[in-house]
């Protein structure tokens, strides 16, 4: 059991740390090409980052409950994948 909290530590740490630097990515071009489409694709890294703290943090402090919502989980993809959306039919 122990192996598989590790096993997932690791995996949770990449996906935040990728997703913060995917983040830091779209920041940095959006501010050289002012497109909106890449405001809105920086959104989705940026509440992608902050679930990836989220999930890290579910796994070292069990005892915070909210951190173990699967509504939660389900509300963030819900606004990535709004955002997205939009990302896609703006012009």
């Amino acid at each position: 059991m122990e192996q598989a909290i590790i096993e997932s530590s690791i995996l949770f740490g990449f996906l935040t740390v990728f997703s913060c630097g995917l983040w830091i990515i779209s920041i940095r071009s959006y501010k050289k090409s002012h497109n909106k489409k890449i405001l809105f694709v920086s959104g989705v890294f940026s509440i992608f980052f902050i679930r990836g703290i989220l999930l890290s943090l579910g796994l070292f402090y069990p005892e915070i409950e909210m951190l173990h919502s699967i509504t939660l989980y389900a509300f963030f993809d819900l606004i990535m994948l709004v955002l997205l959306f939009i990302a896609v039919l703006r012009q």
